[in-house]
């Protein structure tokens, strides 16, 4: 798929306003999901696309918890300003309805974090974590049996942590 030089741009662009908007780091899954559902271009392209703003340093990369993030740079932002108006307007629009219907699941999983890592055969280290505007309220390292035992502790976690943080803290701070 050959696509002209405008429309390389413009795909850019949109990258750039779409993290711009959201006003929050957003993980290489996020993007990716975003910009397939819409059918804006195709994987690779984005892939590439994403690394020529890293290289141009229009947007910054980094890993969180094995996962990589994008945030626009303060060189992205200008670039944004002044070519805004090249990405249609319909996208806009879509764009900023996303970010509306989306902001705070999207919040949520950069506050709510777990995930599980081999550690040995049959042993597994699940880290959960909460944090609010980039404090770490509570920092969780379980080790456990089963691959099977780590995956639920996540999902229990990422389901569950504000209640599971409210209660933790408070058995921690009774007196007995």
């Amino acid at each position: 798929m050959f696509q002209s030089s405008n429309e390389l741009a413009i795909n850019k662009l949109i990258l750039l306003y779409l993290i711009s908007k959201i006003k929050m780091p957003l993980s290489h899954a996020q993007i990716t999901q975003f910009i397939m559902e819409k059918t804006y271009t195709d994987y690779f392209s984005l892939q590439q696309y994403l690394t020529e703003l890293v290289n141009a340093d229009l947007i910054n990369k980094y890993q969180e918890n094995h996962t990589t993030r994008y945030i626009i740079t303060n060189k992205g932002i200008m670039a944004l300003e002044y070519f805004s108006s090249r990405i249609p307007e319909n996208i806009r629009l879509e764009i900023d309805e996303y970010i509306q219907k989306n902001r705070q699941n999207i919040k949520k999983e950069l506050e709510i974090i777990s995930e599980y890592i081999p550690e040995k055969s049959n042993e597994y280290m699940v880290y959960c974590k909460v944090k609010e505007n980039d404090t770490i309220l509570m920092n969780l390292q379980i080790n456990v049996a089963s691959k099977k035992q780590a995956k639920l502790i996540c999902d229990n976690w990422k389901k569950n942590a504000p209640k599971l943080y409210s209660s933790i803290l408070s058995d921690l701070t009774k007196n007995s």
